[in-house]
C-alpha cells in the first residue's frame, strides 16, 4: 500500500505527467467541431491549402509541382492560371496529410487533425523553451495557458500551414538555443533540420532568430564559434525552392500588398486593429492584455531572451502591417510569446507587490483576471467556428454528385474559393470573363450558383439547367438552349 502510494506521489510530482495532462486537455479542446466542413473563418485560405492535398490524390503526388482548384489569376502579374499552379510554402503540411488521405479517404477532418498534432508539438516545444528560463512549474503553467487560449485552439485545428510552421519554428528555437548553451552536436543537427524546414514553410521564420542571436552573444560575446555560422546553410533549401517556383509566376499569389499595401502602418487604425481588436479582444481578452503588460514590465532574472522574442514579433507586425490587419491568422505565430508574458503577469500578481498593494489583493486580482481573459477571448472566437453560408456546402455536394469528374465549373462567390472547393472541381470562383469566353478559351463546362442575381438568371434563360431549386442552380454551359445575341450577358 505504501509503495503504491509512493508511486502515485512520484507520478504527481513528475513534470512530464502534468505535461501529458496538458496535452490531453489541449487535444480534447481541439476536437471541438473537428469534422466541420471548410466553410468557417478564413475558409478561402483553408480551402486553397486543403485543395493542394486533395489534388495530390487526384492528380498524382509531386511536392515540387502543387495544384489547387482556382484557375483565375491571383498573382502579381495580371494573367490567369489555367494550370492551377499553387506555389507558396513548400507543402510539408500537405505531404504529411497525403498518406492519411490515401488510407482513410479525403475528408476535411483529417487535415484538421494533422494541424492539431503539430499544435500539440508546439505546446511541448514552448514548455521546453520556457523551462530553461523559468523552471518546470512556471513553464507548465505557460504551456497550459497557451494550450487553452481560445484563439490558439481555433487556429490550431484549421487547414492552414501555420500550425506546421510554428511547430518547426519553435523546434528551431529550442534545438539551436540548446546547442548554443550545451554544445552537443546532436542539438546542432536537429537545429539545422528544423531551421531548414521552418524557412521552407514560411520565410518569416527569420523573426524567430533574434532571440537565438541574443543567446549567441550572451554565451560567446563577439567570439562566436565558426560552427554556428553553418546554420546559414539551412537557408539553401528555401532559396532553391523560391528560385524553382519563379519559373511559374502565375502560380505565386500576390504578396507585395502584405507589407503596407493600404498605407496603414503606424496609423491610428493600425494600433486600434492590432492592440484593441486582435490582441486585446481575440487573442488575450481585455484582462489578459492587462496581465500581459504586467508580465512585460517585470525584469527577468535570466536575461532578455523572451523580450527579444517579443520585440521581433513586433517587427513582424510592423513589416507585414497590412497582412496582420486584414488577416488575424497572421497573429497565430505571436501567441506563444503572448502566453509567456501573460503567465509572467499572472505569477507576479500571485507573488504580490508588497511595497504598494497587500498580497491578498494582488492574488485576488490575478485569480479574477486570468479566467476572464479566457472568457472574453471565447466570446470573440466562438463565431469563427460558425458556417456562415451552409448553402455552399449543400450546393457543392449536389454538384459533386451530378457533374462529370472532368467538369470545370464557375462557382461565383466574390472570388472566395471556399464554394469552388465544395464542388470538388477546378474552375473559377468569380465570373472574371464573359461565360462564352470562359467556355471557349478555358474549357469551362458548368455554372453553379447560390444567388439569383442577373448573371444566374441569364444563365437559366440560355443554358441547359441540371438543378434548379430555391437554394442553388447548376447549369451546363456546353448546351445552349436559346441564342443570346439579343440578350447580352450582364
Amino acid at each position: 500500500m505504501n509503495k503504491a502510494f509512493l508511486n502515485i506521489w512520484n507520478l504527481l510530482k513528475s513534470q512530464y505527467f502534468w505535461l501529458i495532462i496538458i496535452l490531453l486537455l489541449a487535444l480534447a479542446a481541439r476536437l471541438y467541431k473537428i469534422d466541420s466542413p471548410i466553410a468557417d473563418w478564413h475558409s478561402w485560405r483553408q480551402a486553397d491549402t486543403a485543395a493542394v492535398t486533395r489534388n495530390f490524390v487526384k492528380m498524382g503526388f509531386n511536392p515540387f509541382i502543387t495544384y489547387y482548384d482556382d484557375m483565375s489569376g491571383v498573382s502579381e502579374i495580371p494573367v490567369v492560371n489555367p494550370n492551377r499552379f499553387r506555389f507558396v510554402e513548400f507543402p510539408i503540411y500537405n505531404i504529411v496529410t497525403y498518406p492519411i488521405y490515401l488510407f482513410f479517404g479525403i475528408e476535411d477532418k483529417y487535415s484538421r487533425l494533422v494541424s492539431v498534432i503539430f499544435s500539440l508539438g508546439s505546446i511541448v516545444f514552448l514548455y521546453l523553451i520556457c523551462k530553461r528560463y523559468f523552471g518546470a512549474k512556471v513553464s507548465l503553467l505557460t504551456a497550459l495557458i497557451y494550450a487553452l487560449l481560445p484563439f490558439n485552439i481555433f487556429f490550431s485545428r484549421t487547414t492552414l500551414p501555420e500550425p506546421t510552421f510554428l511547430f518547426f519554428a519553435l523546434g528551431m528555437m529550442y534545438f539551436v538555443d540548446k546547442w548554443i548553451w550545451e554544445g552537443k552536436g546532436v542539438w546542432g543537427s536537429l537545429g539545422f533540420l528544423f531551421t531548414a524546414i521552418a524557412f521552407l514553410i514560411k520565410p518569416w521564420a527569420i523573426f524567430f532568430t533574434p532571440p537565438l542571436i541574443y543567446s549567441l552573444l550572451s554565451r560567446f560575446r563577439l567570439a562566436i564559434p565558426k560552427k554556428f555560422f553553418l546554420l546559414a546553410l539551412a537557408l539553401l533549401p528555401f532559396i532553391v525552392w523560391r528560385l524553382w517556383i519563379l519559373q511559374q509566376p502565375e502560380g505565386i499569389p500576390a504578396s507585395g500588398w502584405l507589407m503596407n499595401g493600404d498605407h496603414i502602418r503606424f496609423r491610428p487604425a493600425f494600433w486600434w486593429w492590432l492592440i484593441s481588436e486582435r490582441i486585446g479582444r481575440e487573442i488575450l481578452g481585455a484582462t489578459g492584455l492587462v496581465l500581459f503588460v504586467i508580465g512585460l514590465l517585470i525584469r527577468s532574472k535570466k536575461g532578455y531572451f523572451m523580450h527579444i522574442w517579443l520585440l521581433s514579433s513586433f517587427l513582424y507586425f510592423a513589416i507585414f502591417a497590412t497582412g496582420n490587419i486584414r488577416h488575424n491568422y497572421y497573429q497565430y505565430i505571436f501567441v506563444p510569446i503572448a502566453a509567456v508574458f501573460l503567465t509572467q503577469g499572472f505569477i507576479n500578481l500571485l507573488l504580490g507587490v508588497r511595497e504598494f498593494i497587500p498580497r491578498i489583493w494582488t492574488v485576488s486580482l490575478a485569480l479574477l483576471l486570468l479566467p476572464l481573459s479566457f472568457y472574453f477571448s471565447w466570446t470573440q472566437v466562438k463565431g469563427f467556428y460558425q458556417i456562415n453560408n451552409p448553402v455552399i456546402i449543400e450546393a457543392g455536394k449536389k454538384a459533386d454528385q451530378i457533374l462529370p469528374k472532368e467538369a470545370i465549373v464557375v462557382a461565383p462567390y466574390n472570388g472566395d474559393t471556399a464554394f469552388l472547393y465544395q464542388t470538388n472541381r477546378p474552375g473559377w470562383p468569380v465570373s472574371a470573363l464573359p461565360l462564352p469566353e470562359l467556355v471557349a478559351d478555358y474549357g469551362v463546362t458548368h455554372y453553379v450558383s447560390t444567388t439569383r442575381d442577373d448573371k444566374t438568371n441569364w444563365v437559366l434563360r440560355h443554358f441547359s439547367v441540371l438543378e434548379d431549386n430555391p437554394k442553388f442552380v447548376v447549369a451546363d454551359l456546353t448546351k445552349i438552349t436559346k441564342p443570346f445575341n439579343d440578350d447580352p450577358e450582364p
